[in-house]
């Protein structure tokens, strides 16, 4: 029986040391029974001191460790002693941080207790816990949406924002225990076979980081991706740049505008034919707006109805044939009505007006009208609409009523043309009158007594002094007649001498009154080109009507001016006639030939008469010239990258005869060559080359009186504000139409602010915080260290985490560190602001 026992009691310690836990048996009343060698070291471990088996069995276990007491182990054991049940807990025991996991039986009257040390791979655990719950703060705290897909393209996690934009892109609420596991694709089955599914499985396929831009099915939102692959499967961050597409969309659509409105400028530079240039403009219009149909519609006489001139889309025949009605009878003559800009979104619910059923044939959804002006009332309207629903922007508004005003302007002037001609078809019927009924028959009178037979006993002297005023007067309309015939060629004459011997031809012709000129010491000595022979013509007119209808004793022509206007005056002391009387009309030809020729020149007429008091014909001319010493002109210089802008601007400016283009250039570095001898620079500050405002610094140093007008395409506050602080002395937008930037070239020039001082401090002070801001970068940027500018660089190579970890020869936890204090540095929450912010200093390069 002993040897049975001694048996036993060794197998049972064989059974004990060949636990690899620490085993230890305690009794009901917690006193040490049995205990293997592992669990003997760790006491010994535990107290410091050399303890043999003796010292150990038989002592209480709660004696031998009181720091226990009160702790996870001291209350799991209790546990499992009151209930007789085994128990299995982790615990942190002691605090040294020592971790250990338990399994804590009943045996016989006691417990047999069971313990490992997981110290190691729980600490691993939590610090796993805690880089967690790190990137969890981190993803959620970006900005930009952001998830995780695996292998398998299941949904492993999401951001709040990721959440937020997965719940408006299907419509209806979304948690993240709901989206988890969920199949990618079945959560958005729209993707499926799209550009965004394309460049996801390209991703994980070659493992390349895909970086694209992609519009959600159905057009919008936009959103600029970024799909990192790893061995797991990919992330992906994704924000919403819909409004900076919309911007980018908006500022093609301004380019093609104004790239439109300037070819069709150049063509009604180059063209007369009115017709020709209308079926242009209808179709620039048509292409531009991507509207299939355009049409101009004229205001006839009667102001009832408006008739289809030119269009395009337009049914066959409906050209010239089509008309609508004024007022709310027709979107035109509602337009003509309220003399503004129309839009309407949808034509099948307005409410303001009819359409038209010329209109209602074509089938418009959608429509945009602006009235083409004209001299005394408008000529028409400009219409374009869609037969699909849509909105037009401002911006289309503003580009179709700048092309009307080129139709306005062809309109006005194939009009004045035609009111010249009967001008001067007018004055050609008068000449010929003139020399019919005075010189012709003075002439006919002088061959009939000269061919009269002797024979009547008049003396040859009597004859010949009766034949000498005849064939004077014959002379003098001869005269008179050659020098109307002549004056258009003649414009390169001195104007002082043209104005003398237009005095001399009618005081020849003035044989009961006396004609005289009184001359101004400021009248331009130099020749005034057409100005001046439109002037004449005037002068000439009026003194025809003083001689012939006046009947006057003194008719006295008075010129005063400077270098910039001209002013003359004829008045008679003659019968002068009633302004209100039915006979006294300023409708007569020759009146009507005189405010023609002046509407010619840009001047001024005015006619005073009253019977009994004489009559006053005042004509003020405006003189295209810049100084008081001669024909000084404004030299402008044009910088902009757009050919056909460039080309209309500078037509534009070349008909004002006081500027000239000394120079054009589509680029910063082709302009810098043409500085020199620049009044004005108009400078469009997106060159290819470079921001256009740069320039004025060299322009200044080249001639410090030289200003800079600048044309920007978006009049974003920040670029105005960095223009007008580098010196720029106004500002224009591109969609302006030519002749406000004629007006401002000669504003700007003349020194005239375009801006009001308080915008200018405004600006001034944005382009201060701007610099503010980039200084707080600059200093951000230099707390960076030489590991983190090596992390950014990965970042902008399209590296993951993995990558640029092996590149760098670091752990992934510490390329996760380094991430965390590039964005702590910058004050960014996300890569993707870090990578932008780095590339705008120039800390890392694009390869």
């Amino acid at each position: 029986l002993l040897e049975t026992v001694r048996a036993l009691q060794h197998r049972r310690e064989t059974i004990h040391e060949n636990i690899t836990d620490a085993f230890v048996e305690v009794d009901g009343d917690w006193r040490c029974t049995d205990l293997n060698d592992r669990a003997l070291r760790r006491m010994q471990d535990r107290k410091g001191i050399a303890l043999a088996r003796e010292d150990v069995i038989g002592r209480g276990m709660w004696e031998m460790f009181p720091e226990a007491i009160g702790t996870e182990v001291h209350r799991r054991c209790r546990q499992a002693m009151r209930e007789r049940r085994a128990v299995a807990f982790e615990s942190c025991f002691g605090s040294g941080g020592e971790w250990i996991e338990a399994h804590v039986c009943p045996s016989g009257f006691g417990l047999a207790i069971f313990c490992r040390d997981v110290t190691t791979p729980k600490v691993a655990e939590l610090e796993r816990r805690a880089a967690d719950r790190r990137t969890d703060r981190i993803l959620e705290g970006i900005t930009d949406a952001f998830y995780a897909v695996d292998r398998d393209w299941r949904l492993t996690y999401l951001n709040a924002r990721a959440i937020e934009t997965f719940a408006e892109l299907r419509g209806r609420p979304a948690t993240r225990e709901e989206l988890l596991g969920q199949s990618l694709w079945d959560v958005f089955p729209a993707v499926v076979g799209t550009s965004a599914d394309e460049h996801y499985r390209r991703a994980v396929r070659d493992g390349q980081t895909a970086i694209f831009e992609y519009a959600y099915p159905g057009g919008e939102p936009w959103f600029d991706v970024h799909a990192y692959p790893s061995e797991h499967g990919l992330s992906v961050y994704f924000r919403d740049v819909t409004d900076r597409k919309n911007a980018e969309r908006e500022r093609e659509a301004r380019a093609r505008q104004q790239a439109g409105v300037a070819g069709l400028g150049l063509r009604a530079l180059a063209s007369d034919d009115l017709p020709v240039l209308m079926q242009d403009a209808v179709a620039v219009v048509a292409e531009t707006l991507d509207t299939e149909v355009v049409g101009v519609a004229e205001m006839l006489p009667d102001r009832e109805e408006l008739l289809l001139r030119a269009g395009v889309g337009w049914r066959s025949g409906a050209v010239g044939d089509t008309v609508a009605s004024t007022g709310r009878g027709s979107m035109v003559g509602y337009t003509i009505e309220t003399d503004e800009p129309v839009v309407s979104a949808d034509l099948d619910t307005e409410e303001r007006f009819r359409i038209s059923a010329g209109l209602a044939a074509e089938g418009p959804a959608s429509g945009v009208t602006v009235v083409i002006p004209g001299r005394d009332e408008p000529y028409g309207v400009l219409a374009a609409f869609s037969r699909r629903r849509r909105t037009f922007s401002g911006d289309d508004a503003h580009f179709l009523q700048a092309v009307a005003n080129i139709v306005a302007a062809a309109v006005e002037r194939a009009r004045a043309e035609a009111r010249m001609g009967e001008v001067r078809e007018t004055e050609r019927s008068r000449i010929a009158r003139d020399l019919h009924d005075e010189a012709l028959q003075d002439l006919t009178y002088v061959l009939t007594q000269a061919c009269r037979p002797a024979d009547d006993g008049t003396e040859a002297a009597e004859r010949l002094e009766r034949l000498v005023p005849a064939l004077t007067r014959v002379g003098e309309q001869l005269r008179g007649a050659i020098y109307d015939l002549r004056l258009g060629g003649e414009a390169e004459r001195a104007f002082p001498q043209l104005l003398h011997a237009l005095v001399e031809v009618h005081q020849a012709m003035a044989a009961d009154c006396e004609v005289e000129l009184e001359l101004g010491e400021a009248v331009p000595e130099r020749p005034l080109g057409a100005t001046g022979t439109e002037v004449l013509r005037i002068l000439g007119e009026a003194l025809t009507n003083a001689r012939r209808h006046a009947r006057p004793d003194r008719v006295v022509v008075r010129v005063r001016g400077s270098a910039r206007r001209l002013s003359a005056e004829v008045a008679d002391d003659g019968r002068g006639f009633d302004p209100l009387a039915p006979s006294a009309t300023a409708d007569g030809t020759g009146i009507r030939g005189m405010r023609e020729r002046a509407a010619l020149v840009d001047g001024h007429l005015l006619i005073r008469s009253e019977p009994g008091g004489g009559t006053r014909v005042r004509l003020d001319v405006p003189l295209a010239t810049a100084g008081e010493d001669g024909a000084e002109q404004v030299r402008v210089l044009l910088v902009e990258d757009h050919a056909a802008v460039r080309e209309a601007m500078a037509s534009a400016l070349e008909r004002d005869a006081g500027l000239r283009i000394v120079g054009q250039a589509p680029s910063l570095g082709e302009a810098r060559a043409l500085l020199d001898d620049v009044d004005v620079a108009v400078l469009d500050l997106g060159l290819p080359d470079g921001y256009g405002a740069d320039l004025i610094a060299e322009l200044r140093n080249v001639n410090p009186r030289a200003q800079a007008l600048v044309l920007s395409a978006t009049l974003d506050r920040g670029d105005i504000a960095r223009a007008v602080e580098r010196g720029a002395a106004g500002v224009v937008n591109k969609t302006a139409s030519l002749d406000e930037v004629v007006d401002a070239v000669r504003r700007v020039h003349a020194g005239e602010p375009l801006l009001a001082l308080e915008e200018i401090l405004e600006l001034l002070r944005y382009a201060g915080r701007q610099r503010e801001r980039e200084h707080a970068d600059r200093q951000a940027i230099a707390q960076l260290t030489v590991r983190e500018h090596e992390v950014l660089q990965g970042l902008a190579d399209g590296l993951n985490s993995q990558q640029i970890a092996d590149r760098l020869f670091i752990s992934i936890r510490t390329e996760r560190n380094h991430i965390a204090n590039i964005l702590g540095k910058l004050g960014v929450h996300s890569q993707l602001q870090a990578l932008v912010l780095a590339l705008r200093h120039d800390v890392i390069e694009i390869r």
